[in-house]
């Protein structure tokens, strides 16, 4: 009897032991679980920022290199046109044309130094000096120019025109 009651308590605390340890197993799992989601929303925060500051830092990039305001000159009258070899930035050749580094004014009449090249092309027309020519310029480059008539140049920018 004896070692049959001593069977039953070994019995006991061998379950009793079991039950500590599956509770201390779980409360593991539970806080690896707990730990695990707490890493995903950290991981899922991380990449929405990271997503999101692409997208701006794009936006703006775009917005400086292909969007662009009104600017109006006049192709100053002792302006060069005479065509010369134009060169890439790497050095190859791209032709005869005229590099135009003036200044244009918007609306308001406020300043930019603007920088383009016309080509030699067959039936490209350079702008001549005295040319007055409405400018569309992002912060980068010039996106585009036309030749307008003195009339079509805003009074602002038409003030500050030499």
């Amino acid at each position: 009897m004896v070692k049959q009651s001593a069977q039953c308590y070994n019995k006991h605390i061998n379950c009793a032991r079991q039950k500590i340890a599956n509770k201390k197993n779980n409360e593991s799992v539970d806080s690896i679980m707990k730990r695990s989601k707490a890493m995903g929303w950290i991981v899922i925060s991380v990449i929405t920022v990271l997503v999101v500051s692409v997208v701006v830092w794009g936006k703006q990039y775009y917005d400086n290199r292909y969007v662009g305001k009104d600017y109006y000159t006049m192709v100053p009258l002792d302006y060069n046109i005479t065509p010369e070899t134009i060169y890439s930035d790497n050095g190859n050749d791209m032709g005869l044309g005229v590099k135009y580094k003036i200044t244009a004014y918007n609306e308001q009449g406020e300043a930019k130094a603007v920088e383009f090249t016309v080509f030699d092309d067959p039936g490209a027309e350079l702008p001549q000096p005295g040319t007055y020519l409405r400018i569309s310029a992002s912060e980068q480059i010039v996106l585009n120019w036309k030749v307008i008539e003195k009339r079509d140049v805003p009074d602002g920018a038409l003030a500050k025109i030499k």
